[in-house]
């Protein structure tokens, strides 16, 4: 359990591959629009391990796609955050055109190749093998690169995400991870596909940045509540977020494919918060606590064992609600970005 916790990457799905290259990535090395981003493997997401957060620098590939407009920018633009299934050319690509067509560059992030995991299938059925620190380290990395870049307007960059891609973002709406992470630079605005938000923090101060959460109705991979409960909490302390519930939603509802059940798979329906403040960590159902002050592997444990488990999960969802989705994104970005 130490080595699944520690390399804990919350909950996505398993989209399936098109096409992709397994040894390169997204791109050959010599494609003009692969990037290379100047991240960190990070071992482990527990606070108390801040200290060891940079020790190990690691180049991860980027991808750049642009407008289909004339003229040559700068442009507005998304870093794409692949779920932990990995990548699907159908789906993540159709996102991209989405976004190029609207006047958007957009930086994909591929966080596996690497870490020596397989693009087409990502974390694969054990949801492990990447840490949340070390995907929010290549998100920041994404961010430096698209502010170098002169073709990018570097003020108006957004993230967008389904699953992991969603949740992750969590993390970008917390003003210490802002600093602790990604040293203070600004996003302007965020949007979460059916995001898992188990580990958050309690008292947040709110990023200047601006976010859409979507959420499924019946999402029970990735639970609508603690996400929502997140989302208040924002608001209160004067973040800008907006929650959308997707009516009779699954999960991965803008998948548009017929709902169906996976069995077997395994969740983590957990609430912890924990307190920047005191370092103290507590889980809402179970009452496992934790002190993030000291580094304790077996209280860090503790705070998910009792709300990981494997079940079967539902995914898909209808060309309404797929409509309803892109007209959400598309309307959010126009006015925020």
């Amino acid at each position: 359990m130490m080595t699944k916790i520690k390399a804990l990457a919350i909950a996505g799905i398993a989209l399936g591959f098109a096409t992709a290259c397994q040894t390169t990535g997204l791109k050959s090395e010599g494609d003009p629009n692969r990037v290379l981003l100047s991240s960190f493997n990070v071992k482990s997401t527990n606070p108390a391990t801040l200290a060891n957060w940079k020790d190990s620098p690691l180049e991860v590939e980027g991808v750049m796609s642009y407008p289909n407009v004339g003229g040559s920018g700068p442009y507005p633009a998304i870093i794409y955050l692949l779920s932990s299934g990995g990548y699907n050319r159908s789906y993540d690509g159709g996102w991209v055109n989405i976004f190029n067509e609207a006047g958007y560059a957009t930086l994909m992030v591929n966080q596996f190749t690497a870490r020596g995991l397989s693009l087409s299938t990502g974390l694969g059925s054990k949801q492990s093998g990447i840490t949340n620190m070390s995907y929010l380290s290549d998100i920041y990395a994404a961010v430096r690169s698209l502010k170098n870049n002169p073709r990018i307007d570097g003020a108006r960059l957004a993230t967008f995400g389904m699953s992991w891609g969603g949740g992750i973002q969590m993390y970008l709406m917390s003003d210490w991870y802002n600093r602790n992470v990604g040293d203070g630079m600004q996003i302007k605005a965020h949007i979460a596909l059916a995001p898992n938000c188990p580990f958050n923090v309690e008292n947040p101060k709110p990023t200047s940045g601006s976010m859409l959460m979507l959420l499924g109705e019946l999402d029970n991979w990735n639970l609508p509540g603690p996400c929502k409960d997140y989302a208040k909490r924002l608001v209160a302390a004067g973040g800008d977020v907006k929650v959308m519930v997707v009516k009779g939603a699954s999960h991965a509802w803008d998948t548009q494919h017929p709902v169906r059940g996976k069995s077997n798979v395994t969740v983590y329906h957990c609430q912890i918060t924990w307190n920047t403040k005191t370092m103290h960590a507590q889980e809402k159902r179970t009452g496992n606590k934790a002190d993030f002050g000291i580094v304790d592997d077996t209280a860090w444990e503790n705070l998910w064992n009792d709300c990981t488990k494997k079940t079967t999960v539902y995914t898909g969802g209808t060309t309404t609600q797929r409509s309803q989705t892109e007209n959400a994104v598309t309307s959010f970005l126009r006015e925020k970005l």
